[in-house]
Formats: C-alpha cells, sequence, structure tokens
C-alpha cells in the first residue's frame, strides 16, 4: 500500500499553478493538507478565488487560507499581462463553491506543521512572503517539516522579469526570499532556467489541451491568454514552471541531478535587486544554509506527469 505524504502548496494562482495544484490532487500518494494563498500573478483577490475554483476540481476537501496580499516591502508589476487580468485568462467560469477558511495562511502553515511534526512537506509555487511571514512567527518551522520544495529563482541570472536578471516568485518580494533562503535549510529549488531546459513546445501543449477530457477542456479555457502571449514571444518551448515543482514534488526520483550551494538573494536597488545569488565555489562567505539545486531530470516522465492530468 502507497504511504500517503502530506503536502502543504503555497500559491498564487495563475495558470501554471493551476496544472501544478491539478497534478498534487492527483497523485495517488499525496493528499494537500491544506493550501495558503499569496498575491504575486495577479492580486489576491484573483489569486484567492482562483484557487477556490483549482480546489472544488479535487477529489477530497482541501482547506483554503489567504495570505499576504503584498510584498514586505516592494517588489515587482503583477503578471497579469500573461495570465489574464484576473489569472485564468478572463475565462467565464462558475462561481467558486469552496469557501477560504477564517485562518491567516502563515498561521494555518504552522498549525498544519505541529500538527503532522517531521511528515509535512510544503511546496511553494509563488512569491514567498506566507513562508516568510511564517518563519518569522515560528523560527522552528523549518525542524518540523520534511521536504521543502520551492519554484524560483534564475541560478544564472537568466531571468524573465523587468529586472533582468531575477526570476518572478523571488523578484517579486526579495526581502521575503531574502528571509526563507538565509533561515530554511534543505530547501529544494526548481530554478526558471531549468523550466526553459525542459519546457515542451507550443504544439505539444495545444495537442494536450485538445484532448476529450473535462480537466483538458477546463486548462485550456483558461490558459488561452497564456498561449497568446507565448505565441508572440516566436520562441519554440513553452515553460511550465509551477508544474515542474510539483513534478519534483511528487517523483523526486525524476530529478536526475542536484548540486547544493549557498543562495542569497540580492536586495539592493537596480537592475540585480531580486537575482538569486548563488556561491558555486563556496568562498562568498554566505551566511545561509546549502540549497539544493535542482540541474538535469527526466524530461519526458515530466511531460508524462503533466499530461496524466488530463
Amino acid at each position: 500500500m502507497t504511504n500517503i505524504q502530506d503536502w502543504w502548496v503555497d500559491t498564487d494562482p495563475g495558470v501554471d499553478d493551476a496544472w501544478a495544484i491539478l497534478m498534487m490532487m492527483a497523485a495517488p500518494n499525496i493528499r494537500i493538507d491544506g493550501i495558503s494563498v499569496v498575491g504575486g500573478n495577479v492580486g489576491i483577490e484573483h489569486t484567492l478565488t482562483n484557487t477556490c475554483r483549482i480546489v472544488d476540481r479535487s477529489p477530497y476537501p482541501i482547506p483554503v487560507f489567504a495570505g499576504a496580499g503584498r510584498p514586505m516591502i516592494g517588489g515587482l508589476p503583477d503578471a497579469g499581462f500573461v495570465h489574464g487580468a484576473d489569472g485564468m485568462g478572463e475565462a467565464v467560469l462558475p462561481i467558486a463553491l469552496t469557501q477560504p477558511q477564517a485562518m491567516i495562511g502563515a498561521l494555518a502553515l504552522i498549525d498544519a506543521a505541529k500538527r503532522h511534526p517531521q511528515q509535512l512537506n510544503v511546496l511553494a509555487l509563488g512569491p514567498l512572503t506566507n513562508i516568510a511571514l511564517a518563519l518569522m512567527l515560528d523560527p522552528d518551522l523549518p525542524s518540523r517539516c520534511k521536504r521543502f520544495v520551492v519554484m524560483g529563482g534564475a541560478v544564472g541570472a537568466r531571468g524573465n522579469t523587468r529586472v533582468p536578471s531575477g526570476e518572478f516568485n523571488i523578484a517579486f518580494d526579495p526581502e521575503a526570499a531574502a528571509i526563507v533562503f538565509a533561515r530554511w535549510p534543505g530547501m529544494e529549488l526548481l530554478d526558471w532556467e531549468l523550466t526553459l531546459e525542459v519546457a515542451p513546445s507550443l504544439q505539444e501543449v495545444e495537442d494536450w489541451l485538445s484532448r476529450d477530457s473535462d480537466n483538458a477542456r477546463w486548462l485550456h479555457q483558461i490558459t488561452r491568454s497564456t498561449a497568446a502571449f507565448v505565441r508572440a514571444l516566436d520562441v519554440e518551448g513553452w515553460a511550465w514552471a509551477d508544474p515542474l515543482a510539483a513534478f519534483a514534488a511528487i517523483e523526486p526520483d525524476g530529478i536526475q541531478e542536484w548540486v547544493e550551494a549557498p543562495i542569497e538573494i540580492a536586495l539592493a536597488l537596480g537592475p540585480t535587486r531580486g537575482q538569486t545569488v548563488v556561491d558555486w565555489h563556496g568562498i562568498g562567505g554566505f551566511a545561509g544554509p546549502k540549497v539544493r539545486i535542482a540541474r538535469k531530470l527526466a524530461k519526458e516522465r515530466f511531460h508524462l506527469a503533466m499530461r496524466a492530468v488530463l
């Protein structure tokens, strides 16, 4: 019999978050204990509603908790130009049946870790504001959690934001990211550059979404504006960052190579703000713990995991 893993998801849907959460909900070895929501891809008034709509598709109840609506100090504009102003392509969708719980997201995560000591795994798909707040309220939180998988960063400084060397999740709230990278040992990082390396083509994804299934039709509906954005870029691959992190959570043996190095987050104003600065050679005197950085993975196996929810 499969051992069921307890997972907590922190997210800011976003169409790629939606696909990732569907993957987590469908995995037979995983049960999502709760979801905390953060503002990021779009404002929290949308990411919260979007999360409730995703959870409506779950085969079991999942509590949803509202978290931070803005960065600690200030980061980037949202990514509504990619995901649509509402984060789901401005598709006409049913009213969400799931309702958010009263507890604040950071407190709900702390509570879940206490209920599942050394057993709760955490998957962070958005800006790290909720995680940072939880760490400040409970510095011992990492010791009560098992795995911590993060989608974020660009370890070679090939970013995807208006900050040239920054990745969106980190650069949206650099101060929060700095707190988390400095205080959470054993983080498993899936960065933007790896996402680009293993991206399926636009045509492949459109073929997947043409399947005659409820999930395929729903995902096709919410991803139309993002598909148009990718098509306008005139690039071959359609990068799916959050599903990659979900894949690492569900099938950790699908990651074929990890390297460990400390990372600090650049906080100074300017073109490097939000950059994930990696001390590859261990000579920078970084104070934080080493981060496990995914460098290679089974590409076809990742694509299969994405298709499995359709």
